[in-house]
């Protein structure tokens, strides 16, 4: 009885040691931010400057990632499956060079309320850290970032973290347009939030089209629709009273395409002439499309893009001749 008693209180010190130990770790993870996630900052991106950047060089190429989402292999309870894909996402970035990199939202599983959300936040930082710092990376908010009903709460947690929750800038003569998207889906927790994008969004539309913008390109986690611009709501999409007031007005906008993520597979469609395109995860895959990300690349009059499941990436993106000498 003693014996068992002595052992039970042996692997009573060794749990708790092991959670002492991994709560340091976590702690020391927490400590470490980096600039570099927080340069979405008064609703525009600092790697960029603005007036330089509004006229077009020459076709460059980004990659969009999406669903990182640490943690949702393991429902919160570990991130090494999303640790080893992102260190693959990483080594293809850091050899292609795009012009810049954006992850699509739910960088994390958690959300801000949850416990592990600060583990999943500081694992992320620490691995995307490791991109070379010459490419530019952008964040974007969705669900699991600022919770499915964002508040003002929610969403100043995520911006302490990775900066502005929507903002817009340049590369290459492209106008590119980061949106809060879980204020589209459910605006009932943070109202003047919406108010306060759509106001923006007004605004950063005009601008682009007066100055001439060669393409006009919006980032967001939530697709505004799957395949069909009048299909039905549901979880994936945002609903219709929203969605369709504003593709009437990326349409007259003549916004060319809009990427987004959290359907954790590959969606296409089209409202007018703009595509909606939806990326497949980084992460943990809902459908038949593996884990990867999108490489598009960007020419004066046009984009191509393709995913690229996480194993199967080309060694070399080839760019279409400059039809403006360099």
């Amino acid at each position: 009885m003693r014996a068992q008693t002595y052992l039970k209180s042996i692997l009573f010190i060794v749990a708790t040691i092991t959670l002492m130990a991994n709560a340091t770790a976590e702690d020391e993870l927490s400590s470490k931010v980096e600039p570099r996630f927080t340069q979405a900052a008064n609703r525009t991106f600092k790697a960029f400057n603005p007036e330089q950047e509004q006229t077009w060089q020459r076709p460059f190429f980004f990659m969009q990632l999406a669903d990182t989402q640490y943690g949702m292999f393991s429902g919160n309870k570990g991130f090494d499956q999303e640790v080893a894909l992102v260190e693959q996402a990483v080594k293809h970035i850091n050899r292609l060079r795009p012009r810049f990199v954006i992850v699509c939202g739910d960088l994390t599983n958690a959300t801000p309320n949850h416990a592990r959300y600060q583990a999943q936040v500081s694992q992320f930082q620490q691995d995307f850290s490791n991109v070379d710092p010459e490419i530019p990376l952008v964040c974007v908010c969705g669900n699991h970032d600022i919770g499915n009903r964002p508040t003002r709460e929610s969403i100043a947690s995520y911006q302490q973290n990775f900066g502005d929750d929507y903002f817009s800038f340049w590369v290459g003569g492209v106008c590119n347009v980061v949106l809060n998207s879980s204020v589209l889906k459910d605006p009932s927790g943070a109202p003047e939030v919406l108010a306060a994008q759509q106001t923006w969004l007004d605004a950063q539309l005009q601008n682009a089209k007066a100055a001439k913008a060669k393409h006009i390109l919006l980032f967001q986690h939530h697709p505004l629709f799957l395949s069909q611009e009048d299909e039905p709501d549901e979880y994936f999409n945002i609903p219709l009273v929203r969605r369709t007031p504003l593709l009437e007005q990326l349409k007259q906008a003549d916004v060319r395409a809009m990427f987004a993520g959290h359907y954790h597979r590959n969606a296409y469609g089209r409202a007018g002439a703009m595509e909606m395109i939806t990326t497949g995860p980084v992460g943990r895959p809902l459908g038949k499309d593996p884990s990867g990300f999108r490489i598009v690349i960007v020419d004066e009059t046009k984009i191509q893009h393709q995913y690229w499941a996480m194993d199967n990436v080309p060694e070399k993106i080839e760019l279409p001749e400059s039809s403006v000498a360099p």
